[in-house]
């Protein structure tokens, strides 16, 4: 995803060690069970082992979604503020390669900027904007805008940046151009997934951060200014 989580832990207090350690050693011991899966014969097994991994699977989306919150917390909130939920589901999204463009509002209040729309009115729900941005889905062109840690309305469209030479040389198109226009005249935040080439990207202060990754992506706001950009 391009930059490396950052392995320094020289200041952590013990107790933040002591997650570190656990979640190093859980880590070690799904590795440990890879390797033996040839091991497996039993189909009688089989069964109740997949549902034992269902079971931590579901188990592990929690904790992803507690440290998430914790991280956007601390590092990011209340300079930025970002549902959970929402660095999810672009993750998700990005995977399967489904275009989104997201618009978490800021100070500024979008309704000039916005023209169409669905009105949606609902708490930030991941399910709910999976299924807003799946293929098909008559909502899924256009940007959804999130106010206040809810969906206020979807298939918005958005004011166009010019056209822009590095725009055209990193193939992006008019997601990227909308994402790019609202952010110069507002203080919008705006998260898009590429539908070509499965990018997350961030769009703020009139600046395109491109193909950051989720782990980048989380780090840009942390940063909110940076030197590279489009």
């Amino acid at each position: 995803m391009g930059e490396m989580i950052p392995t320094d832990y020289e200041h952590i207090p013990s107790d933040e060690e002591a997650i570190k350690e656990r979640l190093a050693d859980l880590k070690c011991q799904v590795l440990d069970l890879h390797g033996e899966l040839s091991c497996l014969k039993q189909c009688s097994y089989l069964g109740s082992f997949l549902q034992e991994i269902y079971e931590i699977r579901e188990g592990l989306g929690q904790l992803e979604k507690g440290l998430l919150q914790q991280h956007l917390k601390c590092c990011i909130s209340p300079s930025i503020k970002v549902p959970g939920e929402v660095v999810l589901v672009i993750s998700k999204l990005s995977s399967k390669r489904h275009g989104a463009i997201i618009v978490i509002e800021q100070e500024n209040n979008l309704e000039q900027y916005l023209r169409q729309g669905v009105t949606i009115e609902a708490e930030v729900s991941g399910a709910i904007l999976e299924s807003i941005f799946y293929p098909g889905n008559p909502l899924h062109d256009g940007a959804t805008l999130i106010r206040n840690g809810r969906i206020r309305k979807a298939r918005c469209l958005l004011p166009l940046a010019p056209h822009a030479l590095e725009l055209e040389r990193l193939g992006l198109g008019t997601r990227h151009r909308a994402a790019l226009g609202l952010s110069q005249v507002s203080d919008a935040l705006v998260i898009v997934v590429s539908e070509e080439k499965g990018w997350i990207s961030m769009a703020l202060g009139g600046r395109l951060y491109p193909n950051l990754g989720t782990f980048a992506l989380l780090k840009k706001l942390e940063n909110e200014v940076d030197p590279d950009r489009v």
